[in-house]
């Protein structure tokens, strides 16, 4: 009887395919091991053309810097030894807007895309914050703290007519035009937790898109349109994905589905794309993603500093100068205006 055990030892051959194997796996798992304790991303290529603005920490202060869409050319645009964010590209990308505390308190500025012609729009003891262009850049809209709560505004392009356009009890921020002018998108407490919301663009018929008991903030409306995209943290209690939903608020799905944080989506020129923030691979890193979440890539970056809320330039065509660091001289201020408010239908 042969027994179900043998003494027979295995050949040459399959001792090596048992190594190798071996060594493919313990490969394999230390591969697996790294990307999950980095959350690793590849580097982003073949992106859609036209400039990233963001701010970052990577010089003394947080500035406003810009950069080509793959991360080549990154340009120092502020330098002003205060607080610059929350930068937002002109429809023709001629101009950026963007929030500074170099006076004392957050006000909206505007400057040349090469960084030049720095000049204050608002000036106002309690901080405005958050601009967004109109379409055809004649106007900006904003978030002010200025009746002891955030309301919406908005302003002509030169600082001049500053209209409330909400007026409630609940805190109302982060503003963004319709690409046809008609409709904003903005975020707000009103229920019990935070909601998108869209009103008419002089501040009539609000509408309520979100109605989850989560928070749901920042969002941007495509291009084309069609789509608004948001952050909400209804998938996990303790980190915000990149969500994307109709423009009347249905189909509302999730984009990421990291480990860490992904916010302040904002889209690609042809709203293909979204570009957002994310501290998934140490400290707040640009990233880009596909709208099915596939695609995930980085955009520039490096460490020891964060990189925050990007915008990318409708207006591909436009060129940033490159080249070198803008020294900031004393700001352009706009005189005061007097500030009207538009009553809410």
């Amino acid at each position: 009887m042969v027994s179900a055990y043998t003494d027979e030892r295995p050949g040459p051959a399959v001792i090596a395919l048992a190594v190798v194997a071996a060594v493919t796996l313990v490969v394999d798992l230390i591969v697996v091991v790294q990307r999950i304790g980095r959350d690793d991303v590849a580097v982003a290529a073949g992106l859609p053309p036209g400039q990233i603005v963001f701010a970052s920490n990577r010089g003394q202060d947080l500035d406003i810097y810009a950069m080509n869409s793959d991360g080549s050319g990154v340009r120092q645009l502020t330098n002003s030894r205060s607080a610059d964010s929350a930068p937002a590209w002109s429809p023709d990308g001629t101009k950026i807007a963007f929030e500074s505390d170099r006076d004392g308190n957050k006000e909206i500025y505007v400057m040349n895309a090469d960084g030049s012609a720095q000049t204050r729009l608002t000036d106002h003891p309690a901080d405005d914050v958050f601009p967004k262009w109109s379409p055809d850049g004649s106007k900006l809209v904003f978030s002010s703290y200025r009746d002891r709560n955030f309301e919406i505004y908005v302003m002509d392009a030169d600082g001049k007519n500053q209209t409330r356009l909400t007026s409630d009890p609940a805190t109302d921020l982060t503003p963004d035009f319709s690409p046809d002018g008609s409709k904003i998108v903005f975020q707000s407490l009103r229920g019990e937790n935070g909601d998108i919301w869209v009103m008419n663009a002089d501040g009539g018929s609000p509408v309520r898109l979100t109605q989850d008991a989560s928070f749901e903030e920042l969002p941007s409306w495509s291009p084309d349109g069609t789509k608004i995209a948001f952050q909400s943290n209804r998938a996990r209690e303790d980190n915000f994905d990149v969500w994307v939903m109709n423009a009347d608020g249905s189909g509302q799905r999730r984009v990421t589905r990291t480990k860490s944080d992904a916010t302040a989506a904002r889209w690609a020129p042809d709203s293909s794309r979204l570009v957002f923030q994310s501290n998934r691979s140490g400290g707040l890193k640009i990233l880009v993603v596909n709208l099915d979440g596939t695609g995930i890539a980085r955009i520039g970056g490096g460490s020891g500093f964060s990189d925050y809320v990007p915008d990318w330039q409708r207006d591909p065509s436009r060129a940033v100068a490159s080249a070198t660091t803008t020294t900031t001289t004393a700001p352009t201020t706009v005189p005061a205006t007097t500030t009207t408010t538009r009553r809410r239908r």
